[in-house]
């Protein structure tokens, strides 16, 4: 990444192609011989054998540049990132080079690259686009004070449109936020001690949302504040009254789970029986570990059932471990806690999305 000049890249590379979510590399790390995973996806009703190859969206991470024009530099900054991680992966669970040190640049890219993973799907950018939607309505659907008829009149009537249309954010919005949002989390990686862990029986399997979180305590979410109270008072200003209203503060929630940084364990499932385990930073774990079979299984139960509750679209898991995903995928539920708002408000907003597919470049 270092030697890569993205100013001076073509940006109509990789425009028009099909860019993977889940990279092709990670998805093969789960494949048979032909690189073929057997895929559970909510669209479908039945599950079925598809090469990772076809596990892709055409131009995901196109975006829209200063010019105008289409650009499609992201995906290859992402194709960095994972280059770099596919060798690191394969360094660190390789038998030969088992229970080594990792290597500091090692951990860094496998940190970049969890993080890059983690804000990278389709859930995100429907997050994103979700919460453009909320915002346009606490800053337009409030009670007007002391309007008149035609001001009542209109507000009215956009509440009409506000019951049928939503707002969606431009696909930009979430590409150019991916840098933002994994460079602080890959810091928060760094700190915590890494751990390749080796299951010697039982099976993994794997999702487009691949990194879970493990706690402690009792998994419930973190308490939402209620809604902020709003003074009203007057004050005499120059023979006027003048409203003043207090700011009203607002929480929001990823209901995904409990958040990187206060979890106890972040773990990402990288082959069948490989886990990446980045555990509390305050706990002293070796580098590599092999656990028993007993406790294979009792890991592989615990971190499958993990990643099909937060399956967006699709499950992966190799052919001969299709058992993993004989049911259906659970329902996706709210994508947001909301607090600190009008109860309608919050009802509007932490309700479960109409649709699940986001905006794709040049297509809605």
């Amino acid at each position: 990444m270092d030697a890569w000049d993205p100013e001076n890249a073509d940006p109509s590379q990789q425009v028009g192609a099909r860019h993977h979510t889940v990279p092709a590399f990670y998805l093969r790390r789960f494949a048979n011989s032909q690189n073929q995973l057997w895929v559970r996806d909510r669209r479908s009703p039945v599950p079925g054998l598809r090469k990772e190859s076809d596990l892709a969206i055409r131009d995901f991470y196109t975006f829209q540049n200063v010019h105008g024009e289409p650009d499609g530099r992201m995906e290859l900054m992402l194709q960095k990132v994972e280059d770099r991680a596919a060798s690191a992966l394969r360094r660190v669970t390789s038998s030969v080079t088992w229970g080594r040190p990792i290597t500091p640049e090692d951990r860094t890219d496998l940190c970049i690259f969890v993080a890059f993973q983690y804000v990278r799907g389709l859930r995100t950018r429907r997050e994103i686009e979700l919460m453009s939607d909320f915002y346009v309505r606490i800053m337009q659907l409030n009670d007007p004070v002391g309007a008149g008829r035609r001001k009542i009149a209109a507000y009215r009537n956009m509440l009409r449109d506000f019951r049928t249309l939503e707002v969606t954010s431009h696909p930009n919005d979430h590409v150019r936020l991916l840098g933002k949002l994994a460079e602080p989390l890959s810091d928060h990686l760094l700190c915590r001690p890494l751990t390749v862990i080796e299951l010697t029986h039982g099976s993994l399997l794997t999702c487009d949302e691949p990194i879970v979180t493990f706690d402690d305590e009792e998994d419930t979410p973190s308490p939402v504040i209620p809604q902020a109270r709003r003074r009203t008072r007057s004050r005499r200003r120059r023979g006027q009254r003048k409203i003043q209203q207090p700011m009203s503060l607002i929480q929001v929630q990823s209901t995904r789970n409990r958040g990187l940084a206060r979890a106890d364990e972040v773990v990402m499932p990288v082959g069948r029986r490989t886990l990446l385990v980045f555990g509390h930073p305050a706990a002293a774990r070796p580098s590599h570990l092999r656990i028993s079979p007993e406790e294979s299984h009792e890991a592989a139960n615990e971190v499958n059932k993990s990643i099909l509750a937060q399956a967006y679209f699709m499950a992966f898991a190799h052919p001969d471990d299709r058992h993993l995903l004989a049911d259906p995928l659970p329902e996706v539920g709210p994508l947001h806690r909301v607090g600190g708002v009008h109860p309608e408000h919050a009802r509007v907003a932490g309700a479960a999305p109409t649709h699940l597919r986001p905006e794709l470049f040049g297509r809605n």
